[in-house]
């Protein structure tokens, strides 16, 4: 006899709140990429603070895992939105870009002020 699975409807509900949740991990994102990016730069050679302007190659060497870092929250926004919808809950999506398109944005004015720092050198 074959058998239809028959899901019930608060399937996937744990994850769509977990996908939820996730976004709140962006302030502490925020601060751990700083954390990073600075640090690289200072453990590369480069006086945090100082007046001259960091080499293009130490700014691609520290900003790399700095947005790897802040990106984070929305990788797992991903994740838990994606096995909501493996158990039929579509209530993931929202979390899912409203994280998508925060860490976007994020990577898309860092790299847009690099390169006019790159630029207007």
């Amino acid at each position: 006899m074959t058998g239809v699975r028959v899901r019930a409807p608060e399937a996937g509900v744990r994850d769509v709140r977990r996908a939820w949740w996730s976004l709140a991990l962006f302030p502490l994102s925020f601060v751990a990429a700083f954390g990073v990016g600075e640090g690289l730069a200072t453990l590369l050679g480069h006086e945090t603070g100082s007046a001259e302007e960091a080499p293009v190659w130490l700014m691609l060497a520290a900003a790399g895992p700095a947005l790897l870092v802040f990106v984070a929250p929305a990788l797992l926004s991903v994740f838990f939105a994606r096995r909501a919808e493996q158990e039929g809950n579509r209530g993931g999506r929202v979390p899912m870009w409203t994280g998508v398109g925060l860490a976007s944005a994020f990577v898309l004015l860092n790299v847009v002020q690099g390169v006019m720092v790159v630029l207007l050198d």
